[in-house]
């Protein structure tokens, strides 16, 4: 109700689900306010009722699934294609007005019924000209048994039980006290949620904030779309930071052309991991459409030809009705340029930097740019320049902002750069005005709100380690590689190295290389293998293959294997692996599809093979692995090439993953920490911590707020003291904090090794592990397989503090029958677990079942009550226990009545309420048979 009001209060009409203009329940659409829209927002197009007939049919005919998910979803932004029958031509009829927001039909509406396979009875629907658009479900943050997490879990069962209805949703949100919302895909078995944020607001008003009429269709025009890779089609949706970046883009745009703001750049500053390249992608298509721009020129620049490629792949992958063009030469670029009588190419654009060329004729001998416009004149030209940090500071990018005056520029990084000779505030920025960035989001922020984890350094091995003044002069050297193109990096390396053969013959030196992967191996088989994925790091391609030599004698040679590339004239150690690994894969094909799809395999699964790849160049920067955890690093890197490096296991992986791990064999700590200083000091000068300390830090902080919920380790735990333990659980507050902290620092626990800190607070962790699984089987339990496969060493610590068999044993699992309370009151259990397994039980049962039966709805008030009795500590266990079994026997009886009378659902809820009234069970039974027979062709089955 809170929700509603909210979004009532932004601009969203109600109407009652009852009162919606509907045909019947298996009519998702409400065909009158669609008609009414259509011809409203479509007048100028001169349509009648035969085209709004078509666009109708059009839609309704869209199959479920994911390739009509994608026709939808393309319908929804772009409109839909008719022939219109007196002009005999075919015209865009759309289905939104995304110019005039206030020509659109915003309808809210409570406990909406979707008839499919099984009927969906949700909590509340907006409605957009009709068209059910997003889907909302709440649960009482007082429950002890369900949260957000069973509403979201709610909305995936809806998806598949009514799939006509969900293909026309495109966003879910969920709320108790918090709040996530997330995009509709019924054929994926669970997507991503995320938290909106916003001037300070907590989780449910930031939520109706993100639903705000203008918004949602803001969202669903711009920042909602299909991905297809490979025959596989997922649904991404805009996070906050994202679209805040976007709208900031777009104002500096609007707001220059229309003569408000002389200001034609912007640095985005965002974290590694928080999604850059989408957030340029986002603002080019809100630009595109744009017909303020009139046409656009949008150029994606980037610097190095593997983030041309990903950039190019993404494009490609996602339908935004345009297509791009990959300007393969500088001779490509030219053309661009000099079409249209030289005022350029209109369209999307991709690009590296260094095709822009000094030294090129860009207009004809004789042409005079005085007299006749070129593309440097024209202001509808955009420019997303990618890792601004390394090569927007010499003569390509001057040469590139000489061709493209007039235009727009808009850098991208997680890492400026503030160097004499290289500002990235100066180049994208407005200093003198104060504005270093035009938008900005912190690691610190990425880390609170999810979007990355920490990265952690464990030295090990340091006798192995460079000496200082080796890494000294190394780093020195290698730093100077950013000044040079992609294409000319590798030479650069080469010469470096030849320049510094001592330090070259030491990261290669063979004894060194075999001492760290035996360690590598150890480390990997303890901490990673099966769970996550791993790359190692090595300070050359020579290096990289005698990795790869020394790890199969250990894992195998299927285990990992190399991605760099290969060059005529490579020495016999690389042109040697070359052979073995063309045979390997398949020598009639090229390199780069077999290093395609060795990476494809290696982010298939956590234990695909191969697990480890063996890098020393490639993948550093834009790799985009979620399960890629730990980084063995043997590779001295400095600054931002450094922080670009770490980054790459900073993706969340599911709810196993607390940080990204780098183990580091060069000595490079300082660096890093240093490096983080120089981008990531808050305003109260605390700087992100890098050390692996950190984790015990943060373990040591949890186990003493564990301390504080639930109290001191009792000595020889027993299954009374955890069900005393319990006791502390009936305020709810405890039992989120305890969960949410034990959860976290369950993660760490897997990481910690042999730090002293998990040996000082075993004792106390393993009775927190035992309550938790304890609390765990009066909720439902956890995925065994998913704990045995994250959290082995918890469980072992569990099976050490407590005979968990016992409780497995005693402990009736539940289920959603009835008769699962008959096997409580003879369980050999103790009468207060009997009391907490009745309770938990049937909260569960009833608000599941309670939309579903009549029988189970009937006691839905009383179970609630019971429960705010034994949060408030109003009853003892004893009451609880006895009030539990006459709710069952309740339960029990109405069922039994029920069959006796042989009725069904439907008939029984009708008698049920008719006998209140007439107290008579003969009438009430006709009346009820009567009432049913009159109405059952159109209710819901």
């Amino acid at each position: 109700d809170y929700l509603k009001g909210k979004l009532e209060g932004v601009g969203w009409k109600f109407a009652a689900g009852n009162d919606l203009d509907r045909s019947g329940l298996d009519e998702p659409l409400l065909i009158n306010n669609l008609r009414a829209a259509l011809l409203k927002i479509n007048a100028d197009l001169g349509i009648t009722e035969k085209e709004i007939n078509d666009v109708i049919q059009e839609i309704k005919l869209t199959p479920t699934g994911e390739t009509g998910a994608k026709q939808m979803l393309h319908y929804l932004k772009y409109g839909v294609g008719v022939k219109f029958y007196q002009d005999k031509v075919v015209k865009i009829v759309n289905l939104f007005d995304f110019a005039n927001i206030e020509k659109n039909e915003f309808i809210i509406s409570r406990e909406v019924y979707f008839k499919g396979a099984e009927t969906a009875r949700t909590d509340i629907i907006l409605f957009v000209n009709g068209i059910p658009l997003v889907n909302i479900e709440g649960k009482n943050p007082l429950s002890l048994s369900v949260s957000w997490q069973d509403a979201y879990r709610q909305i995936k069962k809806y998806e598949h039980a009514s799939g006509e209805a969900y293909k026309y949703m495109q966003i879910g949100a969920v709320a108790d006290v918090e709040a996530r919302y997330f995009a509709i895909a019924p054929w994926k078995r669970d997507v991503a949620t995320y938290e909106w944020k916003e001037d300070g607001l907590d989780a449910v008003d930031a939520l109706a904030e993100f639903l705000r009429p203008a918004r949602v269709l803001d969202i669903i025009r711009n920042f909602l779309f299909i991905r297809e890779e490979r025959g596989n089609y997922n649904k991404i949706i805009a996070r906050y930071m994202q679209y805040r970046a976007v709208n900031k883009i777009c104002e500096r745009v609007i707001n220059n052309l229309e003569g408000k703001d002389e200001k034609n750049k912007g640095l985005i500053w965002h974290w590694q991991g928080s999604g850059k390249t989408l957030t340029m992608i986002f603002a080019a298509h809100k630009l595109y459409f744009n017909k303020l721009l009139a046409g656009p020129s949008i150029f994606f620049i980037i610097d190095r030809r593997d983030l041309e490629e990903q950039l190019s792949n993404e494009l490609s992958s996602l339908d935004l009705n345009f297509k791009h063009d990959n300007i393969g030469n500088v001779n490509d670029l030219v053309d661009t340029v000099r079409a249209d009588n030289y005022l350029g190419k209109k369209g999307i654009f991709v690009t590296l930097l260094h095709k822009f060329e000094s030294g090129r004729q860009w207009l004809p001998v004789g042409f005079d740019s005085e007299k006749k416009q070129t593309i440097a004149d024209r202001k509808n030209v955009i420019c997303f320049l990618d890792e601004v940090h390394r090569t927007q500071y010499g003569l390509l990018a001057a040469q590139m902002k000489h061709i493209l005056k007039s235009a727009f520029y808009f850098g991208f990084t997680g890492t400026p750069v503030d160097e004499k000779e290289r500002d990235t505030y100066r180049e994208f920025g407005y200093p003198v005005d104060s504005e270093d960035y035009l938008d900005k989001y912190f690691i610190n922020e990425s880390l609170i709100d999810g979007f990355t984890v920490p990265v952690v350094f464990m030295p090990r091995q340091e006798k192995l380690h460079l000496s200082a003044d080796d890494l000294k002069l190394l780093v020195g050297k290698i730093v100077q590689e950013d000044a040079f193109s992609a294409d000319e990096r590798e030479k650069v390396e080469d010469s470096v190295a030849r320049e510094l053969d001592k330090i070259k013959i030491f990261l290669e030196n063979e004894q060194r290389i075999g001492k760290i992967s035996k360690d590598i191996a150890e480390h990997f088989k303890e901490y990673v293998d099966g769970r996550f994925k791993a790359m190692v790091v090595c300070g050359s391609r020579k290096a990289c293959v005698i990795y790869k030599q020394e790890l199969d004698k250990i894992l195998g040679a299927d285990a990992s294997e190399v991605v760099m590339t290969f060059n005529i004239g490579d020495k016999e150690i690389i042109a040697d692996y070359y052979e073995q690994w063309k045979t390997k894969y398949s020598a009639a094909k090229n390199d780069k599809d077999i290093r395609d799809e060795v990476i494809r395999r290696f982010k298939s699964s956590p234990v695909s093979e191969p697990k480890i790849l063996i890098v020393t160049d490639m993948l550093l920067t834009g790799f985009d692995a979620p399960l890629l955890q730990t980084m063995y690093f043997d590779k001295p890197l400095k600054k931002h090439r450094l922080l670009q490096a770490i980054a790459r296991v900073n993706r969340p992986y599911g709810e196993a993953k607390k940080a990204g791990v780098i183990v580091d064999y060069a000595g490079i700590l300082k660096e890093a920490k240093r490096a983080h200083q120089m981008y990531y000091e808050d305003d109260k000068g605390t700087t992100v911590p890098f050390e692996y300390s950190y984790l015990a830090n943060q373990f040591k902080k949890l186990m003493e707020r564990l301390k504080a919920l639930v109290g001191l380790t009792p000595n020889n735990l027993n299954r009374e003291m955890l069900a005393t333990a319990m006791d502390k659980f009936r305020d709810d507050s405890v039992e989120k904090q305890f969960l949410e902290s034990f959860r976290e620092a369950r993660k760490i626990f897997e990481l910690l090794g042999n730090e002293k800190i998990k040996l000082d607070y075993l004792p106390d962790y393993k009775f927190y592990s035992a309550l938790f699984a304890y609390l765990q089987k009066f909720k439902g339990g956890e995925n065994k397989k998913y704990n045995e496969s994250y959290f082995s060493k918890t469980l072992t610590a569990v099976h050490q503090a407590i005979n968990i068999e016992e409780i497995n044993k005693d402990l009736p699992p539940f289920s959603f029958n009835v008769d699962y309370f008959d096997t409580i009151v003879t369980a050999k259990i103790s009468k207060k677990e009997k009391a907490m397994s009745m309770v938990f039980g049937l909260e569960k049962m009833v608000l599941v079942e309670q939309t579903a039966s009549p029988v189970f709805r009937s006691v839905f008030e009383k179970v609630e009550e019971l429960v705010r009795k034994w949060r408030e500590k109003a009853v003892d266990y004893q009451e609880l226990y006895d009030s539990g079994v006459k709710i069952v026997g309740e339960l029990k009886d109405k069922q039994k009545k029920k069959k006796e009378l042989d009725l069904n659902d439907w008939e029984f809820g009708i008698y049920e309420a008719v006998l209140q009234k007439v107290k008579n069970d003969k009438k009430s039974l006709a009346l009820a048979k009567d009432i049913y027979n009159s109405i059952k062709e159109n209710i819901i089955s």
